[in-house]
């Protein structure tokens, strides 16, 4: 029953108690793992990418909750959720989910991961130096001129990588083309380089379903204010029909799968957080792999602990 009850999540009830699923495996994997010892900067930037997810949840579930009112000749505004506001933090989620994915489960280890995680890194750096010629304070000003010689040497070592080496000049241009402009998305097929874009990622996330197709463009029309946010947002508040709460139910059911597949990959990541995993309750091991193996098929799935109910 509570299995059936979490997948369908009609109520914003049932979706805040699954929040708190989701929310205490991510604690305790922090917890009982963050000091394990890992061996090479592209997992320590991991185990931190592990903590925003579990702060990035905890927000979305204050932002269930919901806001209210009440202005000083005591008018008050009921309490409502704003969708518009879930969606775009549900956006940044996909986000975080695409890229963990691609540099720490998609692209094999070795040269494949190297030249991904120099890129992302990289494209960091590179953005944050348009603040330079805002610097006034001595720290300020010493920051981006060491990030200058991160990027030297994080360019350094993709290029080093016996991968680069072993690729024709074309698709050496393609990795060089994304340094230049800060992109770091693109996947490997052997020693070919193929470019990326966000929407793109659902299929290296290896989501089979059909419902994700275009769930960037969907985020996106949320994120930036486009025109459809306030058309929709014109009638979402209706007294009789409260739409707000429908569409924040379906939000819910995205943010769902995404960080039932993060913490599949998470796993993937470390194995020594399965034993955390495998301490939870039998129900809640369910639950929180059902939506990772609904969108990725039973070949991603964490444990066997689904085929109780099979």
């Amino acid at each position: 029953k509570d299995f059936s009850r979490f997948c369908l999540c009609e109520t914003i009830e049932d979706c805040n108690e699954l929040i708190d699923c989701y929310s205490e495996f991510l604690y305790q994997a922090i917890i009982k793992h963050h000091k394990e010892p890992v061996y090479n900067y592209a997992d320590v930037d991991a185990k931190i990418v592990v903590q925003m997810m579990f702060t990035k949840t905890l927000y979305l579930k204050k932002l269930v909750e919901g806001v209210r009112y009440k202005s000083k000749d005591n008018l008050i505004l009921n309490n409502i959720i704003d969708p518009t506001i879930i969606a775009s933090l549900i956006r940044t989620i996909y986000e975080t989910v695409g890229v963990f994915n691609l540099i720490y489960r998609y692209s094999n280890p070795g040269d494949e991961k190297t030249i991904l995680y120099c890129l992302w890194v990289i494209s960091g750096f590179k953005y944050r130096q348009r603040f330079e010629k805002h610097a006034i304070l001595k720290q300020s000003i010493d920051k981006p001129n060491f990030e200058k010689l991160q990027i030297q040497s994080l360019v350094s070592t993709l290029k080093n990588t016996v991968l680069y080496k072993n690729l024709d000049e074309a698709n050496q241009k393609i990795i060089d083309k994304q340094i230049k402009e800060k992109s770091f998305l693109l996947r490997f097929e052997g020693t070919k380089v193929i470019p990326l874009h966000w929407q793109q990622l659902i299929t290296t996330i290896g989501i089979k379903t059909t419902h994700f197709d275009s769930i960037y463009t969907y985020f996106s029309l949320y994120s930036h204010p486009s025109n459809v946010a306030v058309f929709q947002f014109t009638d979402m508040f209706d007294k009789i029909n409260e739409k707000y709460k429908a569409l924040t139910i379906s939000n819910l059911l995205n943010f769902f799968s995404l960080i039932s597949i993060f913490i599949a990959d998470l796993i993937y990541l470390f194995p020594s957080t399965l034993i955390t995993y495998n301490s939870m309750s039998i129900r809640d091991q369910i639950v929180l792999n059902s939506y990772n193996t609904l969108q990725r098929g039973e070949n991603y799935s964490i444990n066997d602990a689904w085929k109780i109910i099979d």
